[in-house]
């Protein structure tokens, strides 16, 4: 079965609902952590715009789920998990207080637990065939979890993809795909990198469930992929959301992103989906103006601080790489 962008519900119908504040105050908390670290490290790749998708899909996870984020917005999504914003931002300077130590330095990862990693480096793909793992892990323990990755269109050509949708098809896993298509792979368009109609449509050619859904709508992203979890979670099956929104940011910080239209990037930072969402809690009397602009900068003022302190906080000696938690103990 097929699931169009129409028939999902329509968010704007409940705008009361308790989990509306604490959407809109994670992508508040992760704009404002991504725009402090862009201001001094320009090499950041910054998912600014695309705060719907990333919290959005995590929010909607269980603690017994498996997570596995796209490398643009991790630490976003590392942070509506529950992650500690400081040693977020210490993990990309390097410092010994994030949470690999200085073991690994960037963006990529985000924070690392049993159930929630990213990336080890900067290949792409990979992460699509750890959540297949990690289905097919939760199929044989039977305690009724499910797996979901998030990735970018660019990935979207990844013939990994394919392998893992397909195996997730035939096994019957209890994975969801979400595709963050924030309509560029460094500064190539997806309309010039992606053949077909719609991406949705290759996860329906291996019979797997697959929604489109307005990326910039934070409650229609939770709801869509908190469907998707829920189906995987009692059903054993897999899905595939696609959630279409936009990188308003260039690549990386310092990316003046002059291979795209100016108009086209306004046109969609008046689709802003933290913008989206404080609209509408303010038209429904939920929210104030003055409420929003001081949940903003509450999280300005986190993040700055949390940044001072992991900034002021120690880079790794050698040493780090024989610590003795490096290695299991026997």
């Amino acid at each position: 079965m097929s699931t169009q962008l129409s028939s999902l519900p329509a968010s704007e119908a409940s705008p009361r609902e308790p989990r509306e504040p604490a959407l809109l105050a994670a992508m508040l908390r992760g704009r404002a952590m991504e725009d402090a670290l862009g201001r001094v490290s320009g090499h950041y790749h910054p998912a600014r715009g695309e705060e719907g998708v990333i919290v959005g899909s995590f929010a909607a996870l269980r603690d017994t789920d498996y997570g596995l984020p796209h490398y643009r917005g991790a630490i976003v999504a590392s942070l509506t998990r529950g992650a500690d914003m400081r040693r977020l931002l210490a993990g990309v300077l390097g410092k010994t207080t994030g949470y690999t130590r200085g073991r690994q330095r960037g963006d990529f990862l985000g924070r690392f637990e049993a159930r929630f990693f990213g990336l080890f480096s900067g290949t792409l793909g990979p992460s699509i065939g750890y959540a297949t793992g990690a289905a097919l892990s939760c199929k044989l323990d039977g305690g009724g979890s499910a797996a979901m990755v998030t990735f970018g269109d660019g990935t979207a050509n990844s013939g990994l993809l394919y392998e893992s949708m397909n195996m997730a098809s035939m096994l019957r896993l209890p994975v969801v795909f979400v595709c963050q298509n924030n309509q560029y792979a460094v500064s190539m368009p997806a309309a010039r990198s992606i053949g077909g109609s719609a991406l949705a449509d290759r996860a329906r050619a291996f019979g797997i469930d697959a929604f489109d859904v307005d990326g910039n709508d934070v409650l229609a992203v939770h709801d869509a992929v908190g469907r998707a979890l829920e189906r995987a979670r009692t059903r054993g099956t897999p899905s595939f959301v696609h959630a279409l929104t936009y990188r308003v940011s260039g690549h990386w910080a310092s990316d003046p992103a002059g291979y795209r239209p100016a108009e086209e990037r306004e046109a969609w930072i008046a689709r802003d989906p933290v913008a989206r969402l404080a609209r509408q809690l303010v038209d429904a009397g939920a929210l104030t103006q003055a409420g929003y602009e001081h949940l903003s900068a509450e999280a300005e003022a986190e993040a700055a601080q949390a940044l001072t302190q992991a900034q002021a906080d120690p880079l790794p000696d050698a040493g780090v790489i024989a610590d003795a938690d490096a290695y299991v103990q026997e």
